[in-house]
């Protein structure tokens, strides 16, 4: 029996005739772990790891190459509402969908989202039929597999896991999936700017089920050089602006980029470059007039694309000392349609803490927290609008994207019961304090 003896503090009497006083806050803890640790020994009961693995068969066999995510997103609107699920669809571009399913609890509360990307990885460089979920030696292949229908299956049965267990939680859990991740973002920035939020939000990325609380941001720049245009057969009376552009690159390789290793963050490193594209000229007997080296620079909290953009160039002017007449600019390439920012919260945010703890609930092994090396849409929820993320998944970066993907499947089920487990911690604990009290 429980009797609230005043606003903070209750007393717990046990059939033995045992009397414990507790601070309210510490027994609703202590009692929301012991309904966790329960419902962990159940999980397996009311999901079989079979079902998400064949969930994730599904979904490989969907193509869903960049640009062409319209089958997969109606395909999960459909389960959604086969399962009785309020789910909607939102066209973020025509024929390119984002959707967004809703559980609602029996009593007010937060909103926790589990949000990732559906569309995927070109399949130009795959030695392996790309959609064909072939399984060998606990792995899992495919396109997509990863990187990141692996996270949507789990999470989607973590959410079914949910529904099942018919628990008493309060709040909303959102599934979000979107489209356009691999390129531009589109996706989850539209849910953003048409206010579709939440209190807190795990991104599905391959992590191999680290819990991720920060990753560098991304600039694209373009440094272009100028030169002469003239007859190949007299060189000398042109500029050849990728030979200019050489000496460029090199000093900026030798000289300047090195400094960036002494700008560092204690979790997130140093800033990193590199050169991904040269374009020059416009025929072989034609001195090149023009030439466009590519960058893609991943940049530290607090640094801002004006300083970043100024700081090149400064360096690149003091070279007119030796070769007054290079003409060399810097400046945000036109893929950058957007500034992508770097994201991070602390190691020890109570979310990360909470994954973690999820992870030794469903694992019985320590969780492991790391920041990851990637860009994702952690930084869209987080820095651009404030949600407290975490980034969350099974999976290795290092296959996605390669002609090889592939997802273990045992990290893939274990996924499904933390991501449960997750949202119940936080699902649970989001009552407002009369209804906790109804709880206990």
């Amino acid at each position: 029996m429980i009797f609230l003896l005043d606003f903070f503090t209750f007393m717990l009497i046990f059939l033995d005739g045992s009397i414990i006083i507790f601070l309210k806050d510490k027994i609703i803890c202590q009692i929301r772990k012991e309904i966790l640790m329960h419902l962990t020994q159940e999980y397996k009961k009311m999901l079989a790891p079979e079902e998400t693995i064949r969930f994730l068969q599904e979904l490989v066999q969907i193509p869903s190459i960049n640009g062409q995510e319209e089958a997969i997103g109606l395909y999960l609107h459909d389960f959604f509402q086969k399962h009785g699920w309020e789910s909607t669809v939102y066209e973020v571009e025509p024929h390119r969908p984002a959707v967004v399913a809703l559980l609602h609890g029996k009593h007010p509360g937060k909103t926790v989202m589990f949000t990732t990307h559906y569309d995927t990885h070109v399949v130009d460089n795959m030695e392996i039929p790309p959609f064909t979920p072939d399984i060998r030696d606990f792995l899992l292949y495919g396109r997509g597999s990863c990187d990141a229908k692996g996270s949507i299956a789990a999470m989607i049965m973590s959410a079914l896991l949910l529904w099942r267990s018919g628990e008493d939680f309060s709040g909303t859990l959102m599934l979000a999936f979107v489209p356009d991740e691999e390129y531009l973002n589109k996706g989850t920035t539209w849910l953003m700017e048409h206010g579709i939020t939440a209190d807190l939000a795990v991104v599905g990325e391959p992590t191999r089920m680290d819990v991720g609380f920060g990753h560098r941001g991304c600039t694209h720049l373009d440094v272009i050089t100028k030169g002469k245009a003239y007859h190949s057969a007299y060189p000398e009376r042109g500029v050849n602006a990728i030979e200019k552009m050489a000496s460029v690159i090199t000093h900026l390789r030798n000289d300047f980029f090195p400094h960036y290793e002494n700008r560092t963050h204690p979790f997130l490193g140093h800033p990193v470059i590199n050169l991904g594209i040269i374009t020059g000229g416009t025929r072989i007997h034609t001195v090149a007039d023009s030439c466009t080296a590519s960058f893609l620079r991943r940049d530290l909290p607090g640094e801002t694309t004006k300083q970043i953009l100024a700081e090149i160039q400064e360096y690149i002017d003091s070279l007119k000392t030796e070769d007054p007449g290079l003409q060399a600019e810097v400046k945000l390439s036109t893929i950058q349609q957007r500034i992508r920012l770097p994201y991070f919260i602390a190691p020890d945010h109570p979310l990360v803490q909470a994954m973690a703890e999820s992870f030794r609930h469903v694992t019985g092994k320590e969780g492991r927290k790391s920041v990851m090396n990637y860009y994702c849409d952690a930084s869209i929820l987080c820095t651009e609008h404030g949600i407290p993320t975490i980034i969350f998944g099974p999976g290795d970066i290092h296959v996605a994207h390669s002609s090889l993907e592939y997802i273990d499947i045992r990290e893939l089920c274990d996924a499904a019961y933390i991501y449960a487990d997750f949202a119940l911690s936080q699902l649970i604990s989001s009552a407002a304090p009369e209804e906790k009290e109804k709880t206990l």
